[in-house]
C-alpha cells in the first residue's frame, strides 16, 4: 500500500478509494489497518474524518431507498455538520450515494447547481476593455490591451497594471468570487492569491475566489487560459469549465473551451492532470502525461485522449503567435476574429482546405489574410466593417 499516493488525497478521493472503503469496513490492507493508515497520514487527518463520517452516515442507511429517504439521509448528515461549507457537503454526500448505488439520479439532483457558474453566468461584456468584477458587482475597466492584475495573498488587495491598488472588502452575501472578462483582440494576465499565474486569451472569463477555502482550490474557464499552477499538496486546483473538470497539484497546462466551438480541450505541457467529464464528476475521469491532448466534443458527448508533437504550440498565443496544425479555414477564421476582435465571413465553397505552420499575431489582421491568400489561393476582401473570405 503505497502511502505517498494518499499524500495528495481531498475528501472526495477517500471516498471513492477502494482501499479506503476496504479500510473503513474494518478490513486490513497489506497489513495496515484504518487506525494505522491515519497515523500515517496526519495531515489528512481531516479529510478523512469527514470522508468515514459521510461514508457511515449512509451506508448504516443504504437499505431505505426512496428519493424521501436519500434527502433525509443528506438532511442528518447536513445538520450534524453545520460549521462546514454547505456546497461540498452536497458534492461529497451526492458521490457516496453514486458509489453504493442509491441511483444516479441523487448526483443530478445534489448537484444541479454550483456557484461559481452561477456567477459566470449572471455578468456579460459591457466594455471593449477587460474588466475585473469584484464580488460586490463593482466593475473595474483596464484599458492595456494586455492587462496585468495581481492578488495579495490575503485577497484583500489587487494591484492593476503595476501602477494602481485597490482594496477588496468581504461581501455581505457570502459568495466571494471576482471575475476577470477579457473581450476579443485583449488578454490578461492574473497572479491568483494562491500564486497560480492564469493567461486569459481574448474572448474569455474566468471566476475564482479573491482567496481559496481549506477546503480545495476552484476556478470556472470559458474561453481559453493558460494556468501554471502553484503546488500545493494538501490543497487540489479544479479548473470547471461548462463540460469538463481538470484536476492538478502543480502544473502547466491549457484549456480551450469557448462556448460556440463543438471541441473543447485541455493539453498538458508539464506535470498531471485528470480530466473528466462534469456528469461524471466523481469518477476516476483520465489522467494525461505531458504532450498529451484531452478533447471533448459537444455533439459527440466523449472525450479522447491523443499524443501531440509539442505542447508548447499551444500556449504560443501567449507569445503571439498562433500555431495551426491542419486546421480548416472556417475554424482559424473564428481564432484570428477572437484574437484581433475583428468580423471574418467565409464564403468560400472549400470551406475543408487545410492549414498548418505558425502565424505571427503581432502583425495587423489584414497582413495575416494576406499570408492566408497566397498560401491557399483565397480570396478576401473588406465589405463594410468586416473581412470576406471566398474563392
Amino acid at each position: 500500500m503505497n502511502i505517498d499516493h494518499y499524500k495528495s488525497f481531498s475528501t472526495e478521493d477517500f471516498i471513492l478509494d477502494d482501499n479506503f472503503s476496504k479500510l473503513t469496513k474494518g478490513q486490513s490492507v497489506d497489513g495496515i489497518t484504518l487506525d494505522q493508515f491515519k497515523a500515517l497520514l496526519p495531515e489528512k487527518n481531516k479529510e478523512i474524518a469527514f470522508a468515514i463520517e459521510i461514508r457511515n452516515g449512509l451506508t448504516t442507511k443504504k437499505k431505505a431507498t426512496s428519493t424521501e429517504r436519500k434527502a433525509e439521509m443528506l438532511s442528518e448528515i447536513l445538520h450534524s455538520r453545520k460549521h462546514m461549507f454547505i456546497r461540498p457537503i452536497f458534492r461529497y454526500a451526492a458521490a457516496v450515494l453514486l458509489v453504493i448505488g442509491l441511483g444516479i439520479s441523487s448526483l443530478w439532483l445534489f448537484n444541479s447547481h454550483n456557484d461559481i457558474e452561477d456567477f459566470a453566468s449572471s455578468t456579460s461584456i459591457k466594455s471593449q476593455n477587460a474588466e475585473l468584477i469584484l464580488a460586490d458587482g463593482k466593475r473595474i475597466e483596464i484599458e492595456n490591451e494586455q492587462s496585468k492584475i495581481e492578488y495579495a495573498t490575503n485577497g484583500s488587495s489587487v494591484s492593476l497594471n503595476d501602477s494602481s491598488k485597490l482594496e477588496q472588502s468581504e461581501p455581505v452575501s457570502g459568495k466571494c468570487f471576482n471575475q476577470v472578462i477579457v473581450p476579443f483582440g485583449k488578454r490578461s494576465n492574473i497572479l491568483l492569491s494562491d500564486g497560480s499565474r492564469v493567461w486569459l486569451n481574448s474572448g474569455s472569463k474566468i471566476v475564482y475566489p479573491p482567496v481559496f477555502n481549506d477546503v480545495d482550490r476552484e476556478v470556472f474557464l470559458e474561453g481559453e487560459a493558460y494556468f501554471e499552477i502553484a503546488k500545493n499538496e494538501n490543497k487540489s486546483f479544479y479548473v470547471r469549465t461548462s463540460n469538463f473538470r481538470v484536476k492538478v497539484l502543480g502544473t502547466k497546462f491549457n484549456v480551450q473551451a469557448y462556448k460556440d466551438e463543438d471541441e473543447q480541450s485541455t493539453v498538458l505541457l508539464e506535470g498531471k492532470v485528470n480530466i473528466a467529464k462534469n456528469e461524471k464528476l466523481f469518477s476516476k475521469g483520465n489522467e494525461l502525461s505531458p504532450n498529451q491532448k484531452a478533447t471533448f466534443s459537444t455533439s459527440k458527448n466523449n472525450l479522447t485522449i491523443t499524443d501531440v508533437e509539442n505542447a508548447e504550440n499551444y500556449i504560443a498565443w501567449i507569445y503571439g503567435y498562433l500555431p495551426v496544425e491542419n486546421q480548416d479555414i472556417v475554424s482559424l477564421s473564428k481564432r484570428i476574429s477572437r484574437y484581433y476582435n475583428v468580423d471574418i465571413e467565409v464564403k468560400a465553397k472549400n470551406v475543408n482546405l487545410r492549414f498548418s505552420g505558425k502565424l505571427d499575431l503581432k502583425d495587423d489582421p489584414k497582413r495575416i489574410l494576406d499570408a492566408l491568400s497566397t498560401i491557399s489561393k483565397l480570396k478576401y476582401k473588406e465589405q463594410g466593417d468586416k473581412f470576406v473570405i471566398y474563392d
